[in-house]
Order: structure tokens, then sequence, then C-alpha cells
């Protein structure tokens, strides 16, 4: 309990109920477990394999109590009659797995029970579930007058896989598990009191029990759970019907990240019968495209390069060969090809008219001699010439039944008609009508602002209604949602009908603020009655605030705070679209946000221990990361969590990992005194990032030996004090002597291969000065470098000389120097572009969000956030400057703003500022919690005038 908000242990009857709790194992406080873990199957779950567990009982009476845990590796969506409870569980490693504890009273009743669980075997290495095995436990008991009913896994549970779940379904992106595809049509009651248990069977105990590690108790709050509705339809659409789209879709490997990027060759053909000659332009996937032996060349001009690409086919009267070569990478191989029907064209591959059978393809094989015949195959041939070399045995043959069945392509490839736009009618109770259509219909919605949750759709659909749901967090040149910003993030779910069911809601949550709904295949009207998303993030409770005499740091500050809670689920996120992964340079900051704007620490605490378990490999054994900085930068939040706490028992807790870590990495010395690294990020530019010793990261080192150092004094350790204190000196010196360009007057970025790189970025200079590596007389010059190269630092994405990564780094440095006019300039500059963007504005991982690669809702740039409200407010939380977490500070400065005033979250409780220039006075009234500690001392320009201060009550 050593990570609540504010000061807990400052008040004597919380730290007694905390007491009892401990003695009594309450819950939440209970010992850790060792349940039994069950499944289909002894061996476990298979790739995006979803099983359905149920336990009945019936009660005659109303329980007492009743306390149910469960766990699922990987996930699980718990309901208890139908009513949903929650998701779970957080994400660990299968070292430190944590159960969640419910409360079933509430939405249990007399006469017959059900308690139902859909558990997610995620099969695959993501972002979000490091390990994955597939298995599920419960246990648990509901207290009646006279008895008790055990809940244990291995009382009465059954089990059933999903035949629904398209189990082969792509990834949802690089980072995350596959996009959700449920067929409901023979299992939409599956979680009801009423479900026939035909086919379902007892769960079986896995065969190997050891993966796991001690189950502990949650230690963080259950997310959110409300709904929200969008802000407006944006418009409604009748869908096209002047193409023929075909596709298939072939799976392949894609279980951790090299399976995921390895290409693996295929090869499909079809004949084309065409009635005339005649030049027709057709869209089609990536690959190599033959027509007639002859390599087709794409149009120049591109309209959806990220999804589509438009060939001319000069076809000539009859049947004409089609052959394409793809190498499949990302793990499927979603192959389209849309056709003009007045073009007259039939696809055959049996060259036969009337046949079902449209393509066929050889392929993929992964290595030996049939791999290197598909990536030598000579297309230019005549399919009979290809086939002599193939085993005919081998090829698939896909038919008109068999199409992608992929939501997200389907969505991008079938467009609307734009000359019949529609307002849907709607009924008294404001439900909405969709209208039958040849081709379905298209709705396109906006949420109010961005959220992370999971997508619902309720209404009257017939049976058989397929539901496509794309979602974005921007809208493309068009005004459509941007469902392919990146190739290979495909934002889209699917859900078919029964007729019976009136809600879907999406199995996992999502990240969007945009949403593209295509409605087909129904025989008659659907009346809609709700569209939205449920909420689903951590639940922070927000006590700072920040107000000035400029409305755009008012919109940076809110932003910022919007950001970090669409960042924050079971740990902090790098984004909520794209990732959702759990990254030490996002944490850092989102750190630093969450002290100043609520003081619940809970998550930070929690995040951190799952940095001890990625990082296990490279502070134990020495093992390049593929950021080698990450690790570090989890040492550098964790002493600032520490310190702002002033709780050191996570820092001793893993003392030896963070000593290894360094010492592993001093083992690394070249013969200048300087740590390469085989790979760093640092900086989100196109600074060198492989093989080489840069100046930013030595400087990182220096910092994190000194931080242990001062770890080593207060834990006892006095060996390890100097030695990591020798150890930091000595490399400041090496960092000044090689890297420090004397006729620049600037850092080099680094050494590599024993060679001074050319260029000085702005994060090599910030580093060195911001950790106490450079002198006074170095100090001096990099700030004049800073000022002169902040002025312009260019337009083009990933490439300007500093991002909103590094800007974190560089606000601090700014600050501590006083350089409080250079810091207002850059941060309105920079960030009042994304304020402007919208009504409840994120911020961008760019600068920019033009691009392709970058989120518009991104961790690591909230944190003004956190300098308005330590550096204008004043309230000091201590990054990089001393602080003394029993002592109110108020030390605000300002360049360009006439008053500020909010609140900041303190370890004390809630620190209130309020100031205002009035001629040559300075009036400054505040707040703070009974009996602290406090001093006011203004800085730069606030500090040269006359001060007036006041305690308010």
């Amino acid at each position: 309990m050593t990570n609540l908000p504010f000061n807990f242990w400052k008040y004597p009857l919380k730290k007694l109920i905390i007491l009892f709790a401990l003695l009594l194992g309450l819950p939440g406080i209970a010992q850790s477990v060792h349940p039994k873990l069950v499944w289909i199957r002894p061996e476990g779950g298979e790739r995006n394999e979803y099983v359905y567990f149920r336990r009945e009982f019936t009660l005659n009476e109303i329980p007492k109590k009743s306390e149910f845990h469960l766990y699922a590796d990987s996930r699980y969506a718990l309901y208890v009659n139908g009513n949903y409870m929650g998701f779970g569980p957080i994400r660990s490693f299968h070292t430190n797995p944590h159960y969640d504890t419910y409360d079933l009273l509430p939405y249990l009743k007399q006469g017959k029970n059900v308690i139902a669980v859909k558990v997610l075997s995620n099969g695959m290495l993501t972002y979000q579930l490091f390990d994955y095995k597939g298995g599920f436990t419960a246990w648990g008991n509901i207290e009646l007058k006279n008895s008790k009913i055990d809940l244990s896994i291995d009382t009465g549970w059954l089990c059933k896989k999903s035949t629904g779940y398209d189990q082969t379904a792509p990834r949802f992106s690089f980072a995350t598990g596959a996009i959700e595809n449920w067929d409901s049509r023979e299992e939409w009651d599956w979680n009801l009191p009423q479900t026939t248990i035909k086919g379902w069977s007892a769960p079986v105990p896995l065969k190997d029990q050891t993966i796991w590690g001690a189950f502990k108790p949650r230690p963080i709050p259950k997310l959110t759970n409300a709904s929200t509705k969008p802000l407006r339809l944006r418009m409604a659409y009748f869908l096209a019907n002047d193409e023929d789209i075909y596709s298939f879709r072939i799976s392949t490997p894609d279980s951790d990240m090299k399976e995921y990027n390895t290409s693996n060759p295929a090869i499909a053909y079809t004949y084309i019968h065409s009635p005339t000659d005649q030049n027709v332009s057709i869209g089609l996937w990536w690959g190599d495209h033959y027509l007639n032996g002859e390599i087709l060349e794409k149009d120049t001009l591109q309209k959806n390069e990220s999804y589509r690409r438009q060939y001319a086919l000069n076809l000539k009267k009859g049947w004409n060969t089609y052959m394409v070569r793809y190498g499949i990478i990302w793990g499927s191989w979603d192959y389209y090809m849309a056709v003009p029907k007045n073009a007259g064209l039939t696809l055959s591959s049996s060259k036969e008219k009337g046949s079902q059978d449209l393509f066929r393809t050889y392929g993929p094989f992964y290595d030996g001699k049939e791999k290197k015949g598909i990536e030598q195959a000579n297309l230019t041939v005549t399919i009979p010439e290809l086939l002599q070399n193939t085993v005919v045995e081998k090829w698939k043959i896909h038919n008109k039944n068999n199409d992608a069945n992929q939501p997200a392509r389907d969505l991008a490839w079938k467009a609307v008609d734009t000359t019949k736009r529609f307002v849907p009618k709607t009924t008294i109770e404001g439900n909405s009508i969709i209208p039958v259509s040849q081709n379905g219909i298209a709705l396109f919605y906006e949420m109010s602002e961005t959220q992370l949750g999971r997508i619902f759709i309720e209404g009257d659909f017939p049976t058989r209604t397929q539901i496509d749901i794309g979602f974005s967090e921007e809208l493309d040149k068009n005004g459509f949602p941007w469902l392919y910003k990146r190739f290979q993030v495909g934002a889209g779910i699917r859900f078919i009908t029964s007729e019976s069911k009136k809600r879907y809601e999406s199995f996992k949550p999502y990240g969007l603020k945009y949403m593209h709904i295509n409605i087909s295949g129904h025989d008659r009207p659907v009346t809609l009655n709700k569209v939205g998303v449920v909420r689903q993030v951590y639940p922070f409770e927000k006590i700072g605030h920040f107000k000035c005499s400029d409305p755009i740091f008012n919109k940076i500050w809110d932003a910022g705070w919007r950001t970090l809670q669409l960042c924050a689920e079971d740990t902090y996120t790098d984004t909520p679209f794209r990732e959702r992964g759990l990254y030490a340079g996002d944490m850092l900051p989102q750190t630093a946000i969450t002290m100043a704007a609520s003081g619940d620490l809970r998550l930070v605490a929690y995040s951190l221990k799952v940095f001890q378990d990625m990082y296990r490999d490279e502070m134990m054994t020495g093992k390049e990361n593929r950021h080698n900085d990450f690790p570090l930068l989890t040492q550098v939040t964790m002493n600032y969590y520490c310190t702002y706490t002033n709780d050191w028992s996570l820092a001793q807790d893993y003392y030896t990992n963070y000593t290894s870590l360094l010492r592993n990495h001093i083992l690394k010395k070249n013969n200048n005194g300087l740590i390469p690294a085989s790979r760093v990020f640092l900086e989100w530019t196109d600074i060198n990032r492989e093989n080489a010793a840069m100046t930013a990261y030595q400087a990182l080192l220096v910092h994190a030996m000194q931080i242990t150092a001062k770890w080593a004094q207060k834990f006892g350790f006095a060996e390890d004090k100097l030695y990591f204190e020798k150890e930091a000196e000595q490399l400041k010196k090496d960092i000044n002597k090689v890297l420090w360009d004397s006729d620049k007057q600037v850092y080099r970025d680094g050494l590599k291969s024993d060679v001074l790189l050319p260029e000085s970025h702005l994060t090599s200079n910030i580093w060195p000065l911001l950790y106490d590596v450079t002198d006074s007389e170095q100090k001096q010059y990099v700030l004049g470098f800073l000022e002169r190269e902040l002025k312009d630092i260019g337009n083009i994405s990933r490439k300007r000389k500093i991002t909103p990564y590094s800007a974190f780094y560089l606000f601090a440095l700014l600050y501590q120097n006083g350089k409080a006019d250079l810091a207002e300039y850059f941060m309105k500059k920079h960030w009042g572009a994304m304020t402007l963007h919208s009504a409840k504005p994120t911020v961008w991982e760019n600068f920019d969000i033009s691009g392709k690669q970058g989120t518009s809702s991104h961790a690591w740039s909230g944190h003004p956030t956190y300098f308005l409200s330590t550096e204008v407010l004043g309230v000091n939380l201590g990054f990089q400057t001393p602080f003394d977490p029993n002592r109110i500070e108020i030390m605000p400065q300002s360049a360009t703003l006439e008053w500020a005033e909010g609140t900041v979250a303190h370890p004390l409780g809630p620190v209130y500022v309020k100031w205002e220039i009035d001629g040559e006075l300075l009036r400054l009234n505040y707040k703070t919690p009974k009996g602290a500690l406090v001093k006011v001392s203004p800085k730069g320009r606030l500090g040269k005038l006359n001060l007036i201060t006041t305690k308010l009550n």
C-alpha cells in the first residue's frame, strides 16, 4: 500500500483500516494462491481461440455474500445472467500473474443462475500480452444462510470452443492481436441461463501448471465501464454498385515479430474473359501482376496507395491469363481485385463461364526447393506451362463463397455512392430506420472526443445481417474515416447477426474518434437503437486543473490530461490506437503528468513492476535490447516515483536488477571509455541509433549510475556507492574528452566505429546538460546552441531537429535554467496547432498528423501539462530539481503570461495557486493542506516583482 495518492499514512483511521485488512485477509489484500488452470485441451490454447466457460447453479434464497475470483490467459469478459461485469486480467508476464475479484450479488437471483466467461487465447506475441499459453481458472464461494456454493473450476464448470469467431483473422496491427470477426448465429445466447448445454464439456486441466508463478490479487482498480454515444451522424450513403470485388485470404504464421515480418512467397492465377478488346482499369493489392505474360505497371496517380492500387489491363477479346506473385508478410495475404461492372468481365480459374472457382493459389512455402521455385517462377509463360513446374495437388481453389472475410479491407474497398446520400428516418423513440439496399449502406459517426473502449451497436437486425465497423483517429482528405493511414493497421471488426440478439459489442477495446459502419445483407429495414463506445480506461481522479491569461496554454494543459487518460489502461500505453504498448520512453512523462494532475500513482507502481519482467534478460544477462536506453529510463522513472512518494521500497526491491544492468553495460566499454549499444531510441528523428556510443545515451548512463550510487548509500551498500560514483565521474570525463566538439562548441551525436558522427542533434546536447555532464562553460555554449536551433526545427515529419518525445527533457532543461521565454515560445508554437485541431483535442505523436506514421493521441507528447503545473503555477514536484516531499515549494515562472491559477497534486495534498501581475506587484494566493510547510519564491520575470502573498483558508 505504498503507492496511494497523497500522504495516505498521515491519516490514522485509514492506516488502521488497512492494518486490520492485512490481518484479516480481506479482499484485495489476499495472499498469493496457486489455482489449477484448465482449457479445452491439456496443451492449452491456440491462436486467436475463443472459448466459453459457464457455471450454472440454482438459488432458493438471496445469498448473504458472493466473492468470485478468476484469471485467464489471455483475456476474459465476465457475465452473470447475461449482464456484463468486467474485463481482464491486467497485463502481466506468466511469472507474476494477477487475478481479479468480483462481488456477484448485484446480478444473482432466486432460481437458475449462470456465471459465463468468454476467454481469448491470444496465441501470439503482442504489445499488450507478452506471454501466451491459453488457460482459465476460477474459484470462490456463494454464501447462503446454512451452506455455501463452491465456485472452484473443478466443481461443475463447462466449456465450449467458439465456432463463430474467425480464428485465422489477421492482426489488427503489428503490435496487437487479431481483429474480431464473430458470426453469432449459432452461439448468440452462450452467456444466458436458458442456453442449451448440448456440446459443452468439462474443462481439461492443463498438462503444464508450472508456467505461471504465484497468483496475486489485482493491485490496481478496475477500468471504467461507462457508455458514450457519438456526437453526431456525420453522413449516410448507399454503397456503390459499380464494381465487382473479388477476394481471398491466405494466412501465414505470425506468433512473433520474426514470423510476422518474414516474407513467404505464393502465386495465384485466374482467367479473365472479356467480351471485346478493351482497356480496363482495375483495383489490386500489392504484388507482381502479369496479364497475358506481361508485367503490369500501376497507374502513376494513386489515390489509395495504402490499401489499393490501380492497374490498366489491355484485354483482348476472349480469355486472358492473369497471374500474381506476392511475398506474404504480416501474417496474411488479403488479396483483392475490383473490376468495373460495365466492363462485362468474367473470372474463372477453370476457364469456364459460370464456374464458382475464381482463383487458384500455390504456396506459401517456407523453405527449401518449393519456396525457391515460387520466387523464381516465370510468370510470363502460359498457365499450363506454369503448372508443369508445380505439384498440382498443392494448388488451392478459392471460390465465390470463400472470400477474404476481412472487414477492414471490405470497408476500405467497398466505396459509397456519393450521389446517394440520405438521412435515416427516425422513430418517436429516437431510433434510426436503416433501409434495405442491394449492396448495403454506410453510416459515418463522430465521437465528441477520442475514446478508448469497446465498440457496441444495438438494433433489431434480421438474421445474417453483416455489420462491419471501421474506426480511425482522423479523417482522410475526403472527410471519411482514415482507415488505412498506415499500411498494416486494419481497423475493422465484423458481426454476423442473429435475429434474437439485439446488442453486439467488441470483446477488446479500441481507440477511435470516427466510425464507419457498413450494414448489409438485411432483407428488411433495420431499426438501429444505439451506437457507441464503452470507455475502458484507468479511473483516474482529476485533482489538478490549469487556467491562465493565454487560452492556448489552457487547451494545451487539457489536451495533455485528456491524452494521458486514453493512454492509461492496466498499464500505461503509448497510444490508444495503433499499439497500446507499455514503453519506458512514454512512461516517464506519463508519470510526471499523473503526479501533477491526479496524484494516484498505483498505475505507475504496477507499470514499473511489469518492466522488471519485461527487461529481466537485459538486467540479469546483459542481453541487448531493441532500445537500450529504455531499461535505463525505467530506473529514472522509479527514482522519480520514490522521490515523490518518499517511499523507497520499490527501488530497494529491484536494486539488484539495476546494479546488474549497469554492470553489464560497463563491461561493454570501448577503448575511448564510452559504452556503445547495438541500438537505442533517443529521439524520433533521423539521428543515428545503431552500433555506436551515442552522446545522449552516455549521459543517460551517467545519470543512471548517479541514481544507483544514491540508492546504494540509502540501502547500505557502501562499496556499490563508491563504484558507481567513480564510474559516473569517469564516463563524464570521457564524454567531454571524446564527444565535445571544441571548434563548434557543441556535442557531436556520438562515436561509431571509432569515428565521430558529423551531426549534432539537439538531443545530443540536451541530455548531457540536463544530467550534469557539462561544465559551466559548456553549459552556456549549449544553451546558446539550443536557442538558435529551436527557432526553426524544420517541417518534415521525423526529420525535424527535435520531436515531442525529446521536448520533455528540453522543457525540463529550459525551465531549470530560467529560459521560460524560450519554453513558452516553443510550447505555444508546436502544441498550439494540436490544440486548435478539434474542440476536444489530444496531443500528437509528431508535430504534424499529415503523414502516414504518426498517431494523433500519443502519451509522450502530453508533458506540457506537467510543466504548466510545476513551472507556470510553480508547484515543485522534483523532476531534475531538488525536492522535499514533506515541504511545498511554490516557485512560478513565466515570460509571457499575466495571470495563472490552478491546482497541482502534491504528495502532501492538493495545492491551489493563483497569481496575477498588477503593475509592479505580483499578487499570489495559495491554499495548501493544513499544517504543511510552504515556501513561496517566484523566479525570473515574476521574481523581479514585488510579491504579495495571501494564504487562503
